[in-house]
């Protein structure tokens, strides 16, 4: 059945400077964190493009989680358990909600946090969460025989469609960073599995500050799998600066904005996902004036 289908050369680097030279040598081959998704693929493996997998897992700097007055660094080997665990009094809500959502305890143990966001034509909900963060991400870009290093806001790695917008054959993620200075209100929604049913998922975050009874520096992002990525700066900035409560008429109006925009902008979401995502957006600013008038 297999004939004529080799196993996989496995390369495991120790440290970047090993790394460097294997992908260097080897441009074709797969990079290998924590293979959650990569297992995932039907008939991933046996493969017959025979390609070579550089395996991260021997790479401890790749595992470290280190903290700053300002902000938190995490290494792209660091699993989502790992993070959960290390997090729990320094990381905002929103990230600790996400990262619980990721799937099982079991899987949880194995997703690294590299690996989520390299996904080449998924986005899924830890890129969402920290897209509204202002996350800035370090990577490699391996071109030719040279190695540059780049920081990159989350958003800008990745396309409207959700697609990376670096060739993950030529790119490594090897760490995140978060700022410590984040919004006072957050929400993070998921409707649907993101694997199993992304004809009909939504993912929806939410952050922003307020300050004397008025909104500021609002995010949000809104997934559709394998569709879309959409951050909207436009009504991000119409927000800010909103007093609270926001009349709910103006609510309505600027929900059906946003899904009109979606429309126009990506044909592939369907009816179901735009009203479940407009539904998610109006229940986040009806939320945030039911607790601007309690306080």
């Amino acid at each position: 059945m297999y004939e004529g289908i080799r196993s996989p050369a496995i390369h495991i680097p120790k440290n970047m400077s090993e790394f460097n030279s294997i992908a260097l040598r080897y441009p074709k081959a797969r990079i290998w964190a924590g293979g959650t998704y990569l297992m995932s693929q039907k008939n991933y493996y046996p493969s017959e493009n025979n390609e070579d997998i550089i395996d991260l897992e021997g790479m401890e700097e790749l595992k470290k989680i280190t903290r700053t007055e300002r902000f938190v660094e995490i290494g792209s080997m660091v699993t989502a358990s790992q993070l959960l665990y290390a997090g729990k009094l320094v990381l905002p809500d929103i990230l600790l909600e996400t990262l619980q959502s990721l799937a099982s305890q079991i899987v949880r143990r194995q997703v690294t946090i590299g690996g989520a966001l390299s996904i080449p034509n998924l986005r899924l909900s830890l890129s969402t969460t920290l897209s509204v963060l202002d996350v800035t991400v370090e990577i490699k870009l391996f071109q030719g025989n040279k190695v540059s290093t780049q920081w990159i806001p989350i958003s800008r790695l990745y396309e409207k469609n959700g697609n990376l917008a670096v060739n993950s054959d030529k790119m490594l993620i090897t760490r995140i960073r978060l700022g410590l200075d984040y919004g006072d209100y957050q929400r993070f929604i998921i409707v649907e599995d993101p694997i199993r049913n992304s004809q009909e998922c939504v993912i929806f975050a939410f952050q922003a500050r307020r300050t004397q009874n008025a909104l500021n520096k609002v995010k949000f992002c809104m997934n559709f799998p394998h569709k879309a990525f959409h951050i909207n700066k436009e009504i991000e900035a119409r927000l800010s600066g909103e007093a609270l409560p926001i009349n709910p008429e103006r609510v309505n109006t600027i929900s059906y904005e946003l899904v009109a925009e979606l429309r126009k902008q990506h044909s592939s979401i369907t009816e179901l996902q735009l009203e479940r995502g407009r539904r998610m957006f109006e229940s986040v600013l009806h939320g945030m004036n039911s607790q601007a008038l309690l306080t």
